[in-house]
């Protein structure tokens, strides 16, 4: 009796180490997984940072034209890199980054009220875009008197709003673009498609369709016109465009100029693991440097 309850007991105890043991090794293994994945996901920071400090010298060494920037020379040192890249947001593919440039001047400026405006609905009455207009300048001045369709403090107290820099001349985000009168009920558009900056440029080559209609008010046919002619080539695109936009032409604003201030997205994907970076860099060269990162998103 007493040699069978001292097997069982023994039969209990190893049972139980096994468990332990099953666990234990287990909790090894993920823990060696979840290593391994935090080494691949820093293999591939590496690989992103690098990628975005090669692109800053491909940019500031080459040359930013219409809708694209080109480096001819870089490619002696760096094979796997193209002799040029679109700025219009289209990706573009390296080993294993995606990459895609977009030149702010082919996004919505808020600081261009018109095109602003008409982005949030091409549809707007006369009086509503007079509120978004009068709104914005209402934000902006340094004054409390109101414009006829705007807002001063008054009225944002009583819509319990807080002001940002209201009144200090400038919008510091596009979050607080959305508390301003008339615009706060777009609160669910593209902002990935807005851009805030004192160069107001539009370059109707880097728009994408949705933006370049929105923008121009033009019809879904003439879209899809516009978009048949820019595949057959720039002067094709450019020459139906001023057919379209023949009554509201702005030689200052329609064109092909480009900012120089760049939305980049560089993404890697190694082994189902992603890595992605978002950064805004201008590169309007002052007497301190050549670039700046405005903005950076890991």
């Amino acid at each position: 009796m007493k040699k069978g309850f001292a097997l069982a007991l023994t039969l209990w105890i190893v049972a139980m180490l096994s468990l332990v043991s099953a666990l234990y090794l287990s909790y090894g293994k993920k823990v060696v997984m979840k290593t391994r994945e935090l080494n691949k996901k820093l293999e591939l920071t590496f690989e992103a940072e690098s990628t975005i400090e090669l692109l800053k010298f491909y940019i500031a060494t080459g040359n930013i034209y219409r809708d694209r920037v080109s480096n001819s020379n870089f490619q002696k040192l760096f094979p796997s890199f193209p002799k040029f890249f679109f700025i219009d947001g289209r990706p573009k593919i390296i080993d294993n980054s995606t990459i895609s440039l977009q030149d702010t001047a082919g996004l919505i400026n808020i600081h261009d009220n018109e095109a602003f405006s008409n982005y949030l609905s091409k549809d707007l009455n006369l009086e509503e875009r007079n509120i978004i207009n009068d709104s914005m300048r209402d934000w902006l001045d340094l004054d409390e008197f109101s414009l006829l369709n705007g807002g001063e403090s008054a009225f944002y107290r009583q819509k319990g709003y807080l002001y940002g820099s209201r009144n200090e001349g400038y919008i510091s985000s596009i979050e607080e673009l959305f508390l301003i009168r008339g615009v706060e009920k777009y609160k669910n558009i593209e902002r990935d498609k807005l851009t805030l900056s004192t160069v107001v440029i539009r370059n109707i080559l880097t728009m994408t369709p949705r933006i370049l209609g929105k923008v121009y008010r033009f019809t879904p046919n003439e879209i899809e016109q516009l978009v048949e002619a820019k595949k057959e080539g720039r002067d094709f695109f450019t020459n139906l465009f001023y057919r379209f936009n023949v009554y509201n032409r702005r030689p200052e604003l329609d064109g092909f100029i480009t900012s120089n201030i760049l939305k980049m997205n560089i993404t890697i994907n190694k082994d189902n693991i992603y890595k992605k970076i978002e950064l805004l860099i201008t590169f309007r060269p002052n007497n301190i440097r050549a670039f700046e990162v405005l903005e950076y998103t890991d």
